[in-house]
C-alpha cells in the first residue's frame, strides 16, 4: 500500500528521490513490482453479480434470497424476514395484502416451488411438476398461465398461457352439460314405472314434464345431480395431475396415475414416504 513511486509532486520529486537510504529505494521498488505482477494474475476480489443472482436477493437487505410471494400481485421482491415490513410491492408499488413464503413442491418434495398459476395465485410447484398439471393442486381451479419465478422476480421468461383447445381435449373433470345428461339418461331403456332410474332421473332435470303433467323447476336437483357425477370422477382421477385415471396404489392406501407415481419419493396426501407402487389393471 502506498504512493505510486513515480508520480511526482509540484517540486518534481518523486517518492524515491525523497528517501535517502538507498537499500530502502531497491526494496520499495522490488515490493513494487512484485503487487503489480500479483494484481495482473489474480482476478477482482468482488467481481459484479450476474443478472441471475441479482434477481434472486432480496431487494430490502441483499443477504438473503427471496422467497416471500406478495399478494395479490403475484411478485417476488423480498426475503421472509424483510417482507412484513413491506407495505407496497417494491415492483408495481401496488399494496401487498398477502404474504406467502415460498416452499417445497408439494409433489415431488425434491425441489423448490418455482412456478405460479393464473389466475389462482398460488405457488406450490416445481417447473417439472407443474408441466404435468392443468389444475393447481391447492385449490383445485383451472390454470390459465404458468408464470416462472424468474418473471416473478421482474426477469424474463416464457410464459406457457393454456389454449382454449388444449383446456377442451385434457379437460377431463369438467362437468356435463344438460344436453349430455339428457342424451346419457336417454341411452337407458325406458319403464313407465315413475320409480325406475330412469323416471327418477329424468324428473330430476329442470323444465321436465314429468308423468302428472307437472313441469318440474327444482334446480337445485339438477345442481346435486351435477355435483354427484363430479365426485364420482373426483374419487378416480389423479390427485396430482387431475387428468389421468389412478392406477397406481401406495401401501399407506392413496393413490395417483403412473406417470406422477414414479416421479414421487412421498405420498402427496399423507407425506408417508413411498416403498412400494402397486400398478391396477
Amino acid at each position: 500500500n502506498g504512493a505510486e513511486l513515480y508520480i511526482k509532486n509540484k517540486k518534481g520529486q518523486a517518492p524515491l528521490d525523497l528517501c535517502p537510504d538507498p537499500n530502502l529505494c531497491n526494496a520499495l521498488v522490488k515490493c513494487h513490482k512484485d503487487k503489480s505482477c500479483s494484481q495482473i494474475l489474480t482476478p477482482s476480489s468482488s467481481p459484479r453479480p450476474t443478472e441471475q443472482e441479482a434477481l434472486e436477493d432480496c431487494i430490502v437487505c441483499s443477504d438473503m434470497k427471496r422467497d416471500t410471494l406478495f399478494g395479490p400481485c403475484g411478485h417476488i421482491a423480498t426475503c421472509s424476514l424483510c417482507s412484513p415490513r413491506v407495505k407496497k410491492c417494491l415492483m408495481c408499488k401496488e399494496p401487498v395484502l398477502t404474504r406467502t413464503k415460498v416452499e417445497e413442491c408439494v409433489v415431488c418434495s425434491d425441489k423448490k416451488a418455482s412456478v405460479l398459476f393464473k389466475p389462482c395465485g398460488h405457488m406450490c410447484a416445481c417447473d417439472g411438476c407443474a408441466a404435468l398439471m392443468k389444475k393447481c393442486v391447492q385449490c383445485r381451479a383451472q390454470i390459465d398461465k404458468v408464470v416462472p419465478f424468474a418473471v416473478c422476480c421482474g426477469g424474463s421468461a416464457v410464459v406457457v398461457e393454456e389454449t382454449e383447445a388444449k383446456k377442451k381435449t385434457v379437460n377431463v373433470r369438467a362437468p356435463l352439460s344438460k344436453s349430455d345428461i339428457s342424451l346419457n339418461i336417454s341411452k337407458f331403456p325406458t319403464d313407465k314405472n315413475e320409480n325406475s332410474p330412469s323416471a327418477s332421473l329424468l324428473a330430476a332435470l329442470p323444465g321436465h314434464v314429468m308423468n302428472n303433467g307437472v313441469r318440474d323447476s327444482n334446480v337445485n336437483d339438477f345442481q346435486k345431480l351435477q355435483q354427484q357425477l363430479q365426485d364420482i370422477k373426483e374419487q378416480t382421477m389423479c390427485p396430482v395431475c387431475l387428468d389421468r385415471l389412478k392406477n397406481m396404489i401406495f401401501l399407506c392406501g392413496h393413490g395417483t396415475c403412473q406417470m406422477c407415481g414414479d416421479r414421487m419419493s412421498e405420498c402427496p396426501i399423507c407425506r408417508k414416504s413411498v416403498e412400494k407402487r402397486i400398478l391396477l389393471y
